[in-house]
């Protein structure tokens, strides 16, 4: 039996296992991506659009022109909809990001056949049901209102309001707008960016024979070319601002400051720098605001990347007569880290952490599905990527988390603060 008072050995992740992705035309150019998975008789189809909440005329109109594609089509108008996918057990899905949107099915690969057809109705022939999309509309309003009364949603807005400023990239659902969107504007929003060549990104069981229904289905539709338009000039508010609410217990910090893409040559080594300062539960802002002083259950600072735009943001949920100093403390890690060398066995920890955290991400064709698709978003080899992500952690040091603590964690902050 094993002794429970001692601690299993330990060792550094040596490989990841991925699955290398086969790329296969439509005979009208459409591109599939496969993640072939036979272990499971599961199929993930995501139909990747290149437009999202960028692209909005009216902000939202992104948002509920997906919502209401798949509540009805013209073939499945909807609870006829509705009822084919609980038969076959299966789930129709669509998400809205600034610069993508994604229409998915998830469904067992015996129902495929039945279900293709669906998915293609969604993506060429929503129905646009003025009921469906005042219900849709009414949600996104009633969502609204509810994370209008959350300090932490008001800070994080506001945050982008500032930082992002004079890009659409800084836009936010706000009730004035969602309650100008038209169905009009929905159609609008559809004839002009969701008939927009897709690429389709399977993951699962995936066979010849699957590949051919495919091309029965999508090969001879006819799509466009996006016409690249983004024009904006950012122009960030670097300020310290404090919303007072009445009311509040708990007080919202959030602090931001433009970043750098995941192509620059500095990526992996400030993405690997931001987790020591605060990206884990071990970092240097968790064990100083959390467990040292008391402010807060939890604090984080992220990287994150769009298409022509990155920044890093941080934020916790703090007690409200520290939020001052919970700003001050912030300042005073980065200091730490632009100074001290980071001691080698918390080097050694961040390792084996994020590469633990990249291998559970990816322990999965469906988890492997998502990360390729990000990739394919940013432009970036897949297999190539994680290579060079895993050597950037395995070959960095004190030295360099200095270097790069200097050279990107400046004072130039963005603060909001909701109390």
């Amino acid at each position: 039996m094993p002794n429970r008072q001692v601690a299993p050995d330990s060792f550094m992740l040596k490989d990841l296992s991925l699955t290398k992705p086969k790329v296969k035309e439509l005979s009208n150019g459409l591109s599939v991506h496969i993640l072939q998975d036979d272990t499971n008789p599961v199929l993930k189809i995501d139909v990747l659009f290149p437009s999202g909440k960028v692209n909005d005329e009216k902000s939202g109109q992104s948002l509920i022109c997906a919502k209401v594609m798949v509540e009805g089509t013209r073939s499945y108008p909807g609870s006829e909809l509705q009822e084919l996918l609980d038969h076959y057990g299966a789930h129709l899905d669509v998400s809205v990001d600034y610069d993508h949107s994604t229409v998915s099915l998830l469904c067992l690969k015996e129902h495929i056949h039945s279900l293709l057809p669906v998915l293609k109705s969604a993506i060429t022939e929503p129905l646009f049901d003025e009921k469906d999309f005042e219900k849709i509309k009414l949600q996104q309003l009633q969502k609204i209102q509810v994370n209008n009364q959350k300090n932490a949603l008001i800070a994080t807005k506001n945050l982008r309001k500032n930082l992002l400023n004079g890009t659409p990239y800084a836009n936010t659902l706000e009730e004035e707008y969602i309650k100008q969107i038209s169905i009009e504007d929905v159609k609008s929003y559809f004839h002009q960016f969701f008939t927009v060549a897709p690429d389709f990104i399977v993951a699962g069981d995936f066979d010849d024979g699957i590949f051919d229904f495919f091309e029965e289905h999508f090969g001879m539709l006819e799509y466009s070319v996006l016409n690249e338009d983004y024009k904006s000039e950012l122009s960030p508010i670097i300020d310290d601002n404090l919303i007072k609410r009445e009311g509040s217990v708990q007080a919202s910090v959030r602090m931001g400051c433009i970043s750098i893409p995941r192509t620059h040559p500095d990526y992996f080594d400030l993405s690997i720098t931001n987790e020591i300062f605060g990206g884990y539960f071990g970092s240097r802002l968790m064990k100083n605001i959390r467990e040292d002083k008391g402010y807060t259950y939890g604090i984080y600072s992220v990287l994150i990347n769009y298409k022509h735009l990155d920044y890093q943001i941080i934020g916790a949920d703090v007690k409200i007569d520290h939020v001052e100093d919970t700003v001050r403390e912030v300042y005073r890690e980065m200091e730490e880290l632009k100074v001290n060398p980071v001691p080698e066995a918390e080097i050694e920890t961040i390792k084996n952490y994020m590469l633990g955290k990249i291998a559970s991400s990816l322990d999965t064709v469906f988890h492997q599905s998502e990360n390729y698709k990000s990739k394919l978003v940013e432009g970036a080899d897949y297999l190539d990527y994680f290579d060079d992500y895993i050597n950037s952690i395995r070959s960095i040091t004190a030295q360099r988390v200095l270097e790069i603590s200097n050279k990107y964690f400046s004072e130039s902050y963005c603060v909001v603060k909701v109390a």
